[in-house]
């Protein structure tokens, strides 16, 4: 056989062994994607179900804390109440096991008259906020009010559809306290605050029985603390944020010292009625005059901050429910997921600051 005649079989071998590499490649190639979008497909699985898990944790967490509410007296809310604080929920085991669901949870109420109703509060009290200066409380009333005409330092529709991207001035009462934040003069600073923000350590080895939280309102002045959207305006002193009554013009700090002396104290001395006030000689004529147009003893909505892990993980899920209480009946106005964060972060990533 010739040499002539021989090349070209070598030559269609070389080619077949080429085209044979090239399909397992290509082979190969496609087993892998598909074992990677498979695995894709199980993890969106898996956080699907992990999502309908959680939700079905925060539903029970609202359960539990409407049934605490409407047992207890709705005259008068307190810090030592059995709903304030930290409560670990008890979760059962998973339906047909005996196994328990891989997830830990606590949730905590918060009562909403504490706070100032951003909507109903009048602008010599919102100056007076700790961090607000005038030009922003300014910008937060022009937002409210009903017209374009600006407030000093403040802001209408003519600022903002100057921005980019524009929008228009509410010129109503705030539907989402993070409104504000869409506000001329509301910085991030200003609406989070810059104190350090309560941390969950302590969480981790907790009973399923209430745990007292400690108070870090002192600390933590952000607007989206001492503000709310719910209530009549009135401020109850027995769980009133330390931040709030500062903002109360004439109150004299004796005052203030005699009403936070009272919340912190171990002994039940809670304002009951208003003969605590009119007999309370540490308040004068001018703080009882205050008090007896801001104040009351209860509360009739609650925020519910709901927190969820996984077993062993610092990443947390978290929930937040607005209740209201009407005598003994509560209702769920509205809930939300917020983002998840890794324990001792903020909702954004950010680190705590401190």
């Amino acid at each position: 056989m010739s040499t002539s005649a021989i090349r070209p079989r070598k030559a269609r071998r070389a080619l077949a062994l080429i085209v044979v590499v090239y399909v397992l490649a290509a082979l190969g190639t496609l087993t892998l994607a598909l074992a990677f979008r498979s695995k894709i497909g199980l993890w969106q699985m898996q956080l699907a179900l992990d999502q309908v898990q959680q939700d079905e944790i925060a539903w029970a967490a609202c359960a539990q804390a409407s049934r605490l509410l409407a047992l207890d007296d709705p005259n008068v809310d307190s810090d030592a109440d059995v709903w304030s604080g930290w409560h670990a929920l008890e979760i059962p085991p998973s339906p047909g096991t005996a196994e328990s669901l891989p997830w830990q949870a606590w949730w905590r109420l918060e009562d909403e008259s504490a706070k100032l109703n951003v909507n109903l509060v009048p602008g010599d009290v919102l100056v007076r906020i700790e961090g607000l200066d005038a030009a922003a409380a300014a910008s937060i009333r022009d937002w409210i009010d009903q017209d374009d005409v600006p407030n000093p330092d403040g802001a209408e529709t003519e600022y903002y559809a100057g921005l980019s991207p524009a929008y228009a001035c509410r010129n109503g009462p705030l539907e989402t306290l993070g409104e504000l934040t869409f506000i001329k003069g509301i910085t991030p600073e200003i609406y989070f605050g810059t104190g350090k923000q309560e941390q969950m350590d302590d969480l981790n080895n907790l009973a399923a029985e209430q745990v007292q939280a400690a108070d870090n309102g002192k600390d933590f002045v952000g607007l989206n603390a001492l503000l709310t959207l719910y209530g009549n305006g009135k401020i109850n002193l027995n769980t009133v944020l330390p931040a709030v009554l500062k903002a109360l013009p004439f109150l004299s700090e004796a005052a203030q010292d005699e009403i936070l002396s009272r919340r912190q104290s171990s002994v039940n001395k809670k304002f009951t009625t208003w003969e605590d006030i009119r007999s309370n000689s540490t308040f004068t004529l001018t703080d009882k005059t205050v008090l007896l147009q801001v104040a009351r003893f209860n509360s009739n909505h609650f925020q519910l901050r709901i927190r969820i892990r996984s077993n062993g993980s610092a990443c947390l899920c978290e929930y937040a429910a607005f209740l209201e209480r009407d005598q003994k009946t509560v209702r769920v106005l509205n809930w939300q997921r917020k983002l998840s964060r890794r324990q001792g972060n903020d909702l954004y990533g950010a680190a705590n600051p401190g």
